[in-house]
């Protein structure tokens, strides 16, 4: 079972191995101030990301072996 954070979420952006934004209020706040999250942050908003997850999970290992 996938947990409910953001990793999981469809708002989530990765923007790097750590972290990334939340873009749940998208359209009305600047791309430069969407409020930044770590992997296992929790928010009310969160909604499953489905597949986006498992490809997030592989490019977040792809990048921990490249450093």
């Amino acid at each position: 079972m996938i947990q409910q954070n953001c990793l999981s979420c469809k708002f989530f952006r990765l923007k790097d191995i750590h972290g990334g934004v939340c873009r749940v209020e998208r359209g009305r706040i600047d791309v430069n101030d969407y409020p930044p999250k770590t992997l296992d942050d929790h928010c009310r908003f969160w909604h499953d990301c489905g597949q986006n997850y498992y490809i997030r999970i592989g490019w977040i290992q792809s990048q921990s072996s490249v450093n």
